[in-house]
């Protein structure tokens, strides 16, 4: 009973915190661009939250594993209602910078629970404790699912603020008081006092540092693309916040269809060749946008490949669980977190750069260098083909 209470718990806060950043992903290049920053310089303040979010996963998902998840899970609410409540109230770039790493807020993730950064680290690391290894993907999938409905629901809400003639970027005052919700929400989980006897892992390392190598060029490759996506889709057809929340909501739910089916007929022993599998087919699908002059076509790919991308989250995180100690596990999630994020700041000023030139380059430079992803997963991994685990 108690084990069931806490997931209810951590998956509450996680969907709260997944229908903030369902709107917050959308707006925030969008809010950007609105009060005047170049192309350039939007890349700048994101590249550069992507890099303080990096750095902040890192060290609260080891400062979580030594000392405890549950209080450095409500410093970070707590953070992101901060960041949330006040980013609206400054136009320096520093500030904007800062407000938007601290809160997590880099135009991507918020969906999946292990969707990245410190959040994903934590609450799923939350998550295996109250769970039983066998039960790792199937319910780390209800949390993803729910996390998407959420961010879901928070996507088609920048369309009904924008029919009922509401500031869409007064919504970042909701995240804020969302936020304190979900602190108070985690006040109320049990600590199981399971700690990491160091502060750097000692127990899983090797396997760590193999499972962080592949998040490199998807960090590189997404980094074009995902914090830039709704500016894009602005940019190439003309379109406003809400028809381009339609488009994140409609995708989020191919994205909770992909969750729900793959748990189910995924056993652990096929989990690297799904892993694999779909992140090639999102990969392609990314590079495919490049060459879609057609605005259907373009969204039904964008939808395809962010369904595989994200879809396949709950099995990435069952494989990764799986082979990591249980007191490192939030390490090993903010370690890999910290490397794809990290490499992901380098992507958006290019990108913010490029796209002046050509809207279609971000796309297609991001899916050629996701493209080398599985193919590490498959060299590092290779020995796990079709073992039970």
């Amino acid at each position: 009973m108690k084990e069931k209470s806490n997931l209810i718990n951590i998956i509450s806060a996680r969907v709260l915190l997944s229908f903030s950043y369902g709107f917050l992903n959308i707006l925030l290049s969008l809010y950007l661009h609105y009060i005047g920053y170049s192309f350039l310089q939007i890349g700048l303040i994101l590249g550069t939250a992507i890099i303080i979010n990096a750095v902040l996963a890192f060290l609260l998902s080891m400062f979580a594993d030594h000392y405890g998840r549950k209080i450095v899970l409500i410093v970070l609410f707590v953070l992101f209602a901060i960041s949330a409540s006040l980013f609206l109230y400054t136009k320096d770039v520093i500030l904007l910078s800062i407000l938007s790493g601290l809160g997590g807020f880099t135009g991507s993730g918020g969906g999946p629970i292990g969707s990245g950064g410190p959040f994903g680290a934590i609450q799923t690391a939350l998550i295996t404790e109250f769970t039983e290894r066998k039960d790792f993907s199937r319910i780390l999938s209800i949390a993803s699912v729910l996390g998407m409905l959420a961010s879901s629901a928070g996507a088609f809400l920048v369309d009904g603020a924008e029919i009922a003639k509401i500031n869409v970027y007064s919504l970042f005052y909701l995240a804020g008081i969302l936020g304190i919700i979900g602190a108070a929400i985690s006040l109320m989980l049990t600590d199981n006092k399971i700690r990491s006897k160091h502060l750097l892992p000692k127990v899983s390392w090797k396997n760590i540092i193999k499972l962080s190598i592949p998040t490199i060029p998807n960090g590189i490759g997404g980094g074009f693309v995902a914090p830039i996506f709704s500016l894009w889709f602005h940019l190439k057809f003309g379109l406003t916040s809400g028809q381009i929340g339609i488009i994140f909501g409609l995708s989020n739910l191919f994205t909770i269809l992909m969750m729900y089916i793959l748990p189910r007929f995924v056993t652990p022993s096929k989990e690297l060749k799904t892993i694999i599998g779909t992140r090639i087919f999102s990969s392609v699908a990314l590079i495919l946008m490049a060459f879609t002059p057609l605005l259907l076509l373009t969204t039904a790919l964008f939808v395809l490949r962010n369904g595989m991308q994200m879809g396949a989250i709950p099995i990435r995180q069952s494989f990764s669980m799986g082979i990591v100690d249980e007191s490192e596990r939030a390490t090993s999630s903010g370690t890999t977190s910290m490397v794809r994020t990290g490499f992901s700041s380098i992507s958006p000023p290019i990108a913010g750069n490029i796209i002046s030139m050509n809207i279609d380059y971000p796309p297609l430079i991001g899916g050629v260098i996701t493209m080398v992803d599985p193919f590490l997963y498959y060299f590092l991994f290779r020995k796990s083909f079709g073992q039970k685990r």
